[in-house]
């Protein structure tokens, strides 16, 4: 079903002639799981997919939450570069100093080249799922872009932020532009 799907993309598969690699898998049975691997594995390989871990880190972020304990915990996933201990890193409109490390199995790690997601403490803020991050060499800069983008962010959200009053709701009920209101009322 899904061969077909792709062929009427113009997409086709080694099986049906193309140029593209499929792999059958199942999530519940584990089956193809490897055979998959290995076949990206293989691709990465033939395209030369290669990161240069010998610069400053970037990559995404793609969670961050306050953990009571530890402050905020971002998770990220290093791209390209090499992100150690002590550098000074810039996720959205949040930047710190990385304090500690840790990888996908909760150990402290010193460092995190391409291609490798970690937990790390250290930002003064929780970025959003998404953001770009990157290490800069002085903690000043990172900081002054940090607060850059929060304003721009203030100034955006005054700019669009526009109070809905009772007068605006009955207009957009008689447009038709409201089917249903929903309203929740505490009182005492």
């Amino acid at each position: 079903n899904i061969k077909t799907q792709l062929s009427a993309m113009n997409l086709l598969v080694e099986d049906w002639g193309g140029d593209i690699q499929s792999q059958e898998i199942s999530a519940k049975t584990g089956q193809g799981i490897d055979e998959l691997l290995e076949k990206v594995l293989l691709e990465a390989e033939v395209l030369e997919l290669k990161a240069n871990p010998n610069k400053n880190a970037v990559g995404t972020v793609v969670e961050a939450q306050l953990d009571k304990g530890r402050g905020y915990v971002s998770t990220i996933l290093v791209q390209a570069g090499t992100l150690r201990i002590g550098d000074y890193l810039l996720a959205g409109k949040h930047s710190g100093k990385v304090r500690a490390m840790f990888d996908e199995r909760g150990k402290k790690v010193k460092e995190a080249g391409p291609s490798t997601p970690v937990s790390i403490l250290g930002l003064d803020g929780a970025p959003q799922a998404g953001d770009k991050f990157n290490v800069f060499e002085d903690e000043r800069e990172a900081k002054q872009i940090a607060a850059k983008r929060s304003q721009l962010q203030r100034e955006q959200s005054v700019r669009t932020q526009k109070t809905l009053t009772l007068d605006e709701i009955g207009r957009r009920i008689a447009l038709g532009d409201f089917k249903e209101l929903n309203i929740i009322l505490k009182g005492d």
